[in-house]
């Protein structure tokens, strides 16, 4: 082996250092580090509540603002599971002077994130809100909103279809009705020996396949079952049909719980009930939920769990939750075209908040190809003393009748008024105007929807309307790429909307908490 010949000069270096008084935690961190906005901003958070909702008895429990300030800490430094946190605990010192040495299990960290979180993390943001807002971080003048799907903690092999439950379903009644039929073929045979005696006939049929009426059935055979001795091929009869027919009720049993837990969903997953199946941003169909945020200068001032896909369907519930975590309203609020629809404008103009949701068509609207497009309803020339509109042909539409039009996600209603060509043959723009199978071209309009819809339309084409839609880029956008992409939270480690929220609700108390720091440290600079 070589020697090292090197004069050079190390600084002392031994493994087993010992120090006279141990080093204060304290002088290893930077002033301007983010665990000290942690420790400062929750010291001024209003947290009464949540510490006077422990009843006390038992053995002490860990201090809930150490808790809440661990947890808040750990998630904006991208740990997220129980284990990680302990661990952290137990070898970080920011950990360690934030907990101030506390050093509480991984079981201790998950029932107090699954537990009391659970139950106070409304609270725990109404009161993050107001600091926000008492500090001028926020100042509810624009608020814009969006949506993303995030995976859920569930296997993706293990979803339960809402369809194919039906279909097994019918199919397992179908089986029992077949059941029914031989049974009733024995009950015969039973009765012609031994009359109408003790066994009675069930019909079976077309009538509904319940629980009871299985175990009426199954007594039934087990009468026969008792009463047949001379025959045995039809006692074994009897016996097989019993099996199939406490088989079939076992799957009849769990197909309608299936459709049960499913509800108004087209599936769900079995490791995460709660879950939904949705399409993710890479085409794939993941057991997942979908997190709406409400932002101003990337600070997220409201946020929303929901089993449902559809961002303007949650647009309404989204709101509401606004309304728990404060008393304030935004003037205006901005959100793409996944939001536009005739609830939400009527939602807004309720509430009195500034309209610039986009709808589906805007962006549609802009183009040449639309603006030239004579052929579109939106360039028919309306006449409201005859309630009528006039195609590129000079021809007359008239009004035929209103229906109603109920949304399947909502279940809000709409008022559709349908209107009828007068006569569209000898039309030389026939072909490019009407549908194939159309005698006659109809439009429907829907007056409340387009009213609404012209509102938004001025709004977003107004000056402080492009100003917005430019920052709605910059704001929300950049908020969930930032949780997604510089966070790696793509997915939830807990199971059950409930504890979903929660843990969502945490994530946003934490890039709150980066912001701060960031924009502190923006200001000493």
């Amino acid at each position: 082996m070589s020697k090292i010949t090197t004069k050079a000069v190390f600084k002392p270096y031994a493994t087993n250092q010992t120090l006279l008084l141990p080093q204060s935690l304290e002088e290893l961190i930077p002033k301007d580090h983010l665990v000290r906005v942690v420790n400062q901003v929750v010291d001024k958070m209003e947290l009464g509540a949540i510490i006077n909702s422990y009843a006390g008895g038992g053995s002490s429990a860990y201090h809930p603002v150490m808790m809440i300030k661990v947890m808040l800490y750990a998630y904006a430094m991208k740990i997220y599971t129980g284990r990680k946190i302990a661990r952290a605990l137990r070898q970080d010192v920011t950990f360690m002077w934030l907990a101030a040495y506390n050093r509480p299990d991984f079981r201790t960290l998950n029932d107090f994130r699954s537990g009391m979180l659970k139950q106070t993390i409304e609270q725990l943001f109404k009161s993050f809100l107001m600091f926000l807002v008492e500090h001028k971080y926020v100042k509810f003048e624009n608020y814009f909103v969006d949506g993303s799907s995030y995976a859920a903690d569930a296997n993706r092999r293990k979803m339960v279809w809402k369809k194919k439950s039906q279909r097994y379903k019918e199919g397992a009644e179908k089986k029992c009705e077949l059941l029914f039929k031989e049974i009733d073929a024995l009950n015969k045979q039973e009765n012609h020996q031994y009359g109408n005696q003790d066994l009675e006939e069930t019909g079976g049929g077309a009538s509904a396949i319940t629980p009871q009426k299985i175990s009426d059935q199954i007594d039934g055979l087990n009468k026969i079952i008792e009463k047949t001795v001379d025959n045995k091929k039809k006692k074994r009869r009897a016996i097989t049909i019993k099996k199939q027919l406490e088989a079939q009720g076992q799957k009849l049993s769990t197909y309608k719980q299936q459709l049960t837990i499913a509800g108004e969903r087209s599936g769900y997953s079995k490791t995460d009930t709660d879950a939904v199946a949705m399409r993710m941003k890479n085409e794939e169909i993941l057991p997942a939920y979908n997190a709406l945020i409400g932002t101003e200068n990337q600070f997220i001032i409201n946020y929303s769990v929901h089993q449902n896909g559809s961002d303007h369907a949650c647009f309404r519930e989204h709101l509401n939750q606004l309304e728990k975590h404060t008393d304030k309203k935004p003037l205006n609020i901005n959100g793409d075209a996944g939001f536009g629809s005739e609830e939400n404008y009527e939602l807004l103009e309720q509430k009195q908040i500034g309209n610039y949701l986009k709808y589906t068509t805007f962006h549609l609207e802009q183009k040449r190809k639309y603006r030239n497009n004579p052929f579109h309803k939106d360039h028919f020339v309306y006449d409201s003393l005859t309630d009528t509109y006039t195609c590129p042909y000079n021809r007359k539409l008239i009004f035929q009748y209103t229906s109603k039009r109920t949304h399947s996600r909502t279940q809000y209603v709409s008022m559709v008024r349908r209107y009828e060509c007068e006569n569209c043959s000898h039309c030389p723009f026939a072909s490019q105007c009407k549908g194939s199978k159309e005698s006659n071209r109809t439009i429907t309009i829907n007056e409340r929807f387009e009213r609404l819809r012209q509102q938004a339309r001025q709004n977003l084409m107004s000056e402080k309307g492009v100003l917005l839609r430019k920052q709605r880029s910059q704001d929300v956008e950049s908020v969930f790429g930032d949780l997604k992409m510089n966070g790696h939270f793509r997915r939830f480690h807990l199971r059950g909307k409930i504890k979903v929220k929660t843990e969502f609700g945490i994530l946003a108390l934490s890039h709150n908490l980066r912001k701060i720091h960031f924009s502190d440290l923006k200001k000493a600079n």
